[in-house]
């Protein structure tokens, strides 16, 4: 049975089907600058001059704008070209622009709302060219209304002479396929069971067949604060049991944290994971050799202090002693979290650190799974910048052999079309993909839906992700609230320990709506044989049971 949200996707559907129309108006400048706006945020302003509406500076030489950048704002936000507001109403819109930059460079182009907040709705993010181009976003807006979802332009990452023309926003025509959702049960079924054989029992035996658990990684992140034998601990590990059986360290193989002076590790804190995940029969990921973020301290980590060449040599010896320390026991890893956001070691030191960092951890290990982690990739629409970074790592043979995406949602709210899009698009490079942080709510605003709400939105992502043939793991980034980096309710189980409506829908997905369980007579050879999801199997006869794996993962 589908969330009640599906009969609202439908009505977006037929909504969809309408001949493309332009609510955007003056977005080509053809008269001048009116509704235009250059915002310079005055806390930590970029050294900026502009023309907006200037004949010549278009494309093909019509009235367009010019933004000069000497210097960059403090914060990557901090520089807005904005347009017109429009009306929204709630249908599926398309963003479409066009742009170039003199010395190239990334723009961020971003629906927000109005005041008191003005939040970040969705964004797409795109590399410019000092050619012209014309790029796109889809968006869903979540109000109706004349500026409540605004489109901005954030410029903080470019420096020299930045163009844009020909901004519009036009409802998207029946191409778009919002109906995809709703056939998700008849693709899991298709893509996640497989023809399963159990053998080895007499003929004739009843045997009944039980999934006890699945191959598929599916997983949270963990945070470990009280000895293994505490009640709280246990009840914690318990429960994280209950629900998942893969697991990442949340901040404790981080380098700040696993080395937070030189030579200072803290392998027994790590160990604590390891040891987990082994009495548990979990499957287990690393999260992550390099974070080039200057908050939380990370700035003043050894590891960022030096020249170049020192930090290219500090991260070479964290990455080899650890990756092969490691072998055998981790056989996956983030290798570097955030590179398209967190660019300060890559403008301070060039980007061949990032191919380099690969390369040292495959040296390291050869058999190890190579991530590359970013949000705002799936849950937003920064998938091109995302896209053309691994691309080129591919193109350059750099051994990164999957492609993490975090799926914070934010304030915002699954909006399966385009999910789909953005994940058909990265899974054009070939590459596993494993949602690896997935939660909703923000660390400044918490949870801004009701429970039932959650529930709902967590269902349509799960049956989202789970359908998509390139997925390969989800993530939750946290399933308690006392242990969640969203304060107050970021979890589905409450600090008391109760289970939230999100939980049960969790819960029951797994284990009673994706699940095998039949009953059936073995053939003349001992062998039953059936569909279903491949994993962990309980076998019984009449004679006893056994635990067996059946099935691989594709």
């Amino acid at each position: 049975m589908l969330p009640k949200t599906l009969f609202a996707l439908t009505a977006l559907a037929l909504a969809a089907n309408v001949s493309a129309k332009n609510v955007m108006t003056n977005g080509d400048m053809e008269y001048g600058d009116g509704g235009w706006y250059l915002w310079n945020n005055p806390d930590g302003p970029a050294t900026v001059s502009s023309k907006i509406g200037a004949p010549g500076i278009g494309f093909e030489g019509s009235q367009g704008a010019v933004v000069s950048i000497t210097a960059k704002p403090k914060d990557w936000w901090g520089l807005q070209l904005q347009p017109p507001k429009f009306l929204a109403d709630t249908v599926f819109y398309e963003l479409s622009f066009k742009a170039k930059a003199d010395k190239g460079g990334s723009i961020n182009a971003v629906v927000q709302g109005g005041p008191p907040d003005y939040r970040q709705k969705t964004s797409s993010s795109f590399t410019l060219t000092p050619e012209w181009k014309t790029y796109k976003m889809k968006f869903l807006p979540d109000q109706k209304g004349y500026g409540v979802n605004n489109v901005v332009f954030q410029l903080g990452y470019l420096t020299g002479n930045v163009y844009l023309d020909d901004v519009s926003v036009e409802t998207v025509d029946e191409s778009f396929d919002v109906n995809w959702y709703k056939n998700s049960p008849a693709r899991i079924d298709s893509i996640r069971k497989q023809n399963l054989t159990a053998d080895g029992f007499t003929p004739g035996d009843t045997v009944h067949m039980a999934l006890k658990r699945h191959a598929f990684p599916f997983g949270t992140a963990i945070a470990f604060y009280g000895k293994m034998n505490d009640s709280l601990e246990t009840w914690y590990r318990n429960t994280a049991n209950k629900y998942f059986w893969y697991a990442v360290p949340e901040n404790q193989f981080k380098w700040p944290e696993y080395e937070p002076k030189k030579g200072k590790i803290r392998r027994e804190e790590l160990k604590k994971y390891l040891d987990f995940a082994k009495a548990y029969n979990w499957g287990f990921r690393a999260h992550t050799l390099v974070w080039g973020i200057q908050k939380y301290d990370y700035d003043k980590h050894f590891g960022n202090q030096g020249s170049c060449k020192e930090i290219a040599q500090k991260i070479h010896d964290r990455i080899d002693r650890d990756v092969k320390e490691y072998k055998g026991r981790i056989t996956e890893y983030d290798v570097w979290n955030e590179p398209i956001h967190e660019t300060y070691l890559f403008d301070k030191c060039g980007w061949d650190l990032l191919d380099s960092s690969f390369v040292w951890a495959h040296r390291a290990d050869p058999s190890a799974k190579l991530y590359v982690n970013d949000y705002n990739v799936v849950a937003m629409g920064e998938t091109e910048r995302y896209y053309e970074l691994i691309k080129g790592m591919l193109d350059r043979k750099v051994p990164v052999m999957g492609i993490g995406v975090q799926c914070h949602f934010n304030g915002g709210k699954v909006v399966p079309a385009l999910i789909k899009e953005r994940l058909d698009r990265l899974a054009e490079l070939g590459l596993p993909i494993k949602v690896t942080e997935f939660d909703m709510g923000s660390y400044d605003r918490g949870f801004v839906f009701s429970e039932e709400e959650r529930a709902e939105q967590y269902e349509m992502f799960l049956r989202s992700a789970f359908s998509h043939p390139a997925v390969k793991g989800i993530l939750f980034w946290g399933f308690w609230d006392s242990r969640h980096w969203i304060p107050g309710n970021g979890g589905f189980i409450a600090a008391d320990g109760t289970e939230k409506p999100a939980g049960k829908r969790v819960y029951d997905l797994w284990h009673k709506v994706w699940t095998t369980n039949e009953t059936l007579v073995a053939d003349e050879n001992g062998a039953v044989h059936f569909r279903g999801y491949p994993g962990l199997y309980e076998l019984k006869t009449k004679k006893g049971s056994q635990s067996k794996n059946l099935g691989t993962l594709e």
